[in-house]
Order: structure tokens, then C-alpha cells, then sequence
């Protein structure tokens, strides 16, 4: 087990040095107290605290390590200033009630299952505390581990022999198919949670930033995931003149809800949804030298969702048609051939394991309504990742697409030639007024988006009531 406190392999200010970054941080640090942050730490524990020097930071946060007499680690997770590319809609009552979310789901998943890890938060300071004003900054006091994450331990993850590929595979699992057993009837986060210790499922904790017309919660699939498709072509729309986006990512948009809309991919909407961490990468493990996991962190996004946003993690996902693998593990020779085996051999465990979890479960009385492995594989999830993925690297974006379509339709390449440049003739730029209108998809099945104006109304009613203090959206207790 590591003894090496987590702030040895922090660096900085290390790759921040773009768009600003790296003077928001200098900025933080020149007006942060930290003597607020170790006394209170101190306060807390009993106990005399030092604070490292280097710090870790991520998109939103920094953290500072406070190390006590006895050697218990207390992260300080201090807030940044905005984030530059925040969306103009994003107020901070919407930051803070992200925040909320996520403590409320922290809180949550360590008063139910013993079986995940979740730091322990001994304080939140957020707007209007003295104690964030005497800082100079919002932030959170919570438990330390002496560990690293799963990414920044084994860079190569499928790489490793076969006896800690499987452990980590099982411990992975087993989190997820845990989380799992908690569900709801609705779709959103848990934004609060009763005296009784029940959860209060409300809108989706990344509605503002992601630009949701329909915060939620939802009571179906379709709804959620046309929710989150016409966020992405509005997002896309909106920035189609900057080089960094591609044409390929409005499109792309636009076949994933005409698919939602018009397949039966997305349509089952069962009795309840499960929890889900929604991030839950290599980045957001802390494990120890031994591979053992010692915490899931960053539950920010954490929610009930439908099961097809499970997918293949990185990295080893599952981006492309079978024929493509298929063709690749039957030739040696092929330049890609020991990458694509690896990765596949790592699914296969990956889902062995799911079902050996799900095992246990069953055993145990605790059923799940799905089975891991066979979402994983199905269409739907693959539809979903290509989707997730658009924007990420613009230049794969129409082989992104063009999976999509070969995934829905069963297209050839002819067809989903034709049936994409149908759908782009659709796409007209917001200058010249509609997004699109009336387009046409297989089997003439009808599907429409609203022209764009309509949509900024919309979205800017949506947002309206949102501020209404007499708004109460729909929300219910998670009641397992």
C-alpha cells in the first residue's frame, strides 16, 4: 500500500499555460488565505496541520494538501473563478446548485452502499459563509487518501498482466453494478436529501452548462436523450464559425435525434432508472500501489439515467462497426492488430466481470433490472458513445457519424451517403433563421426541430422560470 501522500505527484501549474488558464490560477492563489483553510482544517481534526506547496487542479477546482500529526490527509478543494468558457447562461446560482448535487450525491451513496468508497466531506463553504469570504474563495474540506488515480498509475492500463487487469476489472464493476441497485422513477440529480435520509431526484446538476432546454427531471428516455441532442446541435449551431468545430458535429446532432426519435434504440422507458456516477473514468479512481481502490471521487454529474449512457470506457471503447475489428484481430500483420486485441480481450473481462457482479447482486436478493454486459454491446450504447464523443477531436467526428448511421439504419455505405447528405441539406446556418425544419428521415417517419428563434424563446422561458422563486419542477424521492 502507498504511503506516498498524493501531493508528491502534483505539479502545478504544469500544462495550464493556454487560453488563460494558468493566470486564473495565479490569480486564486495571489488572493487565497490559506491560513482560513488550515485552521478550520485544524479545527476539525484536532490537530496541528502543514499544507503543500504544489497543488492539483482541474477545470473547476484546486486542491491543497493538509497533512496532519498523525498523518491524516484533509484535501482543500478550492473553487476557481469562472470558467472562460462557461455559457453565458450559466449563473451562479446554477454553480452552486451543481455543487449542492454533487455533496447531496456524495452524502448519499456513503449512508447506502458500503461497497463505494466516497470521501467524507467534513465542510463545505459556499457563497454568503464567512469563513469563504475570509478565504477569498468558495471551497470544501474532505478526506484525503494516499493513493493515486487509476490513469496516473497505469497510463497502459490494458497493458497490464492479467491478474491486476482482472482486479481492478472486478473492483470497477462491482462500483458500478452497486450503484446500480439504487434507482428512481425519474431521471436527474439528487439535489437535496430529507431528514428521513431519502433523496429528492431533481434537474440534471449539468443542465446550465450543457445548455438544456428541458432541465428535467424526466419521467422517460426519449425525453432525456432529446433533451441532450438538441442542446448539442443548439451548442454546435451557435459555434459553427469557429475552426475548432466541425460541420460534422451539427450533423452529427441532428442523425442523434432523428434517431432518438425515430428508432426504437431509445424508446423502453422502464419503471425506474438506476444511478449512475457518469464519470466514472480512470481519471476519477483513487487507487494504491496495489491497485486496490481506495475512493471514487468527483460526483459532480452523478444522477439517475437511462441504461444506454453506459458505454466502453476509455481505453478500451467501442467506437467502430465489428467488421472493422473483426478484420483487424484476423490479420497479425495489421499495424493496429495488437492494440485492437488488447482492447477487446479488456471488454470481454470487462463484461465477465459485470456479470459476475451482477451475480453476487442476485444473490444477495438485489437484482438489477438490466444486464451490463448486454447494454454495453447493444446499439443503443454505441450510438450514444459515438454522440458523446462528437466535438472531442473535430477531425473524427464524421467517422463518428457515419458509425451512428451504419448502427441505426444497417445503411451501406451508398445509403448513408445519401441519407446524410438529406440530413445536411436540412442544416441551415442560424444566420439565415432555421436550424432546420421538416426533415425527412427512413420510411418518411415524420421529425422536426424548431427554428432557431423559437428555440432561444424557449430556452430563454425555460431559464425564466427557473429564477421564479414560485417554480417547483417535478421531483421525487429515490425510494430504494
Amino acid at each position: 500500500m502507498s504511503r506516498l501522500a498524493p501531493s508528491k505527484r502534483w505539479t502545478s501549474f504544469e500544462g495550464w499555460d493556454y487560453n488563460g488558464m494558468k493566470k486564473r490560477l495565479e490569480d486564486l492563489i495571489a488572493t487565497l488565505n490559506k491560513k482560513v483553510l488550515i485552521d478550520h482544517a485544524e479545527r476539525i481534526i484536532g490537530q496541528k496541520i502543514s499544507m503543500s506547496e504544489p497543488f492539483s487542479a482541474g477545470q473547476y477546482w484546486m486542491c491543497f494538501e493538509l497533512v496532519a500529526e498523525d498523518e491524516t490527509l484533509i484535501i482543500a478543494r478550492v473553487r476557481l473563478p469562472r470558467h472562460p468558457n462557461a455559457a453565458p447562461t450559466v449563473s451562479e446560482k446554477d454553480e452552486q446548485y451543481s455543487i449542492a448535487c454533487e455533496l447531496s450525491a456524495m452524502r448519499f451513496v456513503r449512508q447506502r452502499l458500503s461497497t463505494v468508497v466516497v470521501p467524507r466531506v467534513y465542510a463545505y463553504e459556499g457563497p454568503g459563509s464567512q469563513l469563504a469570504t475570509d478565504a477569498g474563495a468558495v471551497y470544501m474540506l474532505i478526506e484525503g487518501f494516499r493513493g493515486n488515480t487509476l490513469q496516473d498509475s497505469v497510463p497502459d492500463l490494458c497493458g497490464l498482466p492479467s491478474a491486476e487487469l482482472e482486479h481492478v476489472m472486478a473492483q470497477w464493476t462491482t462500483i458500478q453494478t452497486s450503484l446500480a441497485t439504487l434507482t428512481s422513477p425519474l431521471i436527474g440529480s439528487i439535489s437535496d436529501i430529507t431528514k428521513t435520509g431519502e433523496p429528492i431526484i431533481d434537474k440534471i446538476s449539468s443542465a446550465a452548462s450543457e445548455g438544456l432546454m428541458s432541465p428535467g427531471p424526466f419521467s422517460t428516455a426519449v425525453e432525456y436523450f432529446t433533451a441532450l441532442g438538441e442542446a448539442s446541435l443548439y451548442r454546435a449551431s451557435c459555434h459553427e464559425s469557429s475552426q475548432s468545430m466541425s460541420e460534422f458535429r451539427r450533423l452529427g446532432a441532428l442523425v442523434f435525434l432523428d434517431i432518438v426519435q425515430s428508432t426504437t434504440f431509445f424508446q423502453a422507458s422502464p419503471a425506474r432508472y438506476p444511478f449512475n456516477h457518469m464519470d466514472l473514468g480512470t481519471q476519477n479512481i483513487i487507487v494504491d500501489d496495489d491497485l486496490n481502490f481506495l475512493a471514487v471521487i468527483d460526483w459532480e454529474f452523478a444522477q439517475t439515467a437511462p441504461w444506454q449512457v453506459n458505454y466502453y470506457p476509455m481505453p478500451f471503447p467501442l467506437l467502430c462497426l465489428n467488421d472493422s475489428i473483426e478484420t483487424i484481430l484476423n490479420d497479425p500483420q495489421h499495424i493496429a492488430h495488437k492494440n485492437v486485441s488488447r482492447q477487446n480481450d479488456a471488454r470481454e473481462l470487462y463484461c465477465r466481470k459485470f456479470r459476475e457482479a451482477e451475480a453476487k447482486l442476485k444473490e444477495e436478493g438485489m437484482p438489477l433490472g438490466n444486464e451490463f454486459a448486454e447494454v454495453l454491446e447493444s446499439a443503443a450504447s454505441r450510438i450514444y458513445a459515438c454522440f458523446s464523443q462528437l466535438g472531442n477531436v473535430p477531425e473524427h467526428d464524421e467517422g463518428l457519424v457515419g458509425e451512428m448511421v451504419c448502427l441505426a439504419f444497417n445503411f451501406d455505405v451508398e445509403r448513408t451517403k445519401k441519407y446524410l447528405e438529406k440530413m445536411s441539406n436540412k442544416l441551415v446556418f442560424p444566420s439565415t433563421a432555421e436550424v432546420f425544419s421538416g426533415a425527412g428521415v427512413p420510411d418518411d417517419k415524420p421529425f422536426r426541430i424548431e427554428h432557431v428563434n423559437t428555440v432561444l424563446e424557449v430556452r430563454k422561458r425555460a431559464w425564466n422560470r427557473e429564477m421564479d422563486d414560485g417554480y417547483e419542477p417535478k421531483r421525487r424521492r429515490l425510494c430504494n
